[in-house]
């Protein structure tokens, strides 16, 4: 999978694969869990995933965001589709 840092665009606006921020999303979730209940760094780390989980579900935004990746193309396929 590509870099972070290969896919800027030339207007430096960066875009994603939904991978990657589906992978950020677990990062914050996991790097919450060792933060006592309540603390700001744990709920800031939530938080950050609970925006990306409503994220997911906006098209619009993963449009302008993410970039299209035929690897994930053709698992989205496969888990569609079960032989």
């Amino acid at each position: 999978m590509p870099s972070l840092h290969q896919l800027k665009l030339v207007d430096d606006q960066t875009r994603y694969a939904k991978s990657q921020l589906v992978q950020l999303r677990r990062q914050m979730l996991r790097y919450a869990r060792p933060w006592p209940r309540g603390s700001s760094e744990r709920n800031q780390r939530r938080q950050t995933a609970a925006s990306l989980r409503s994220l997911f579900g906006n098209k619009e935004w993963l449009d302008a965001h993410t970039v299209f990746l035929i690897r994930e193309h053709h698992r989205d396929q496969e888990d569609r589709f079960p032989n």
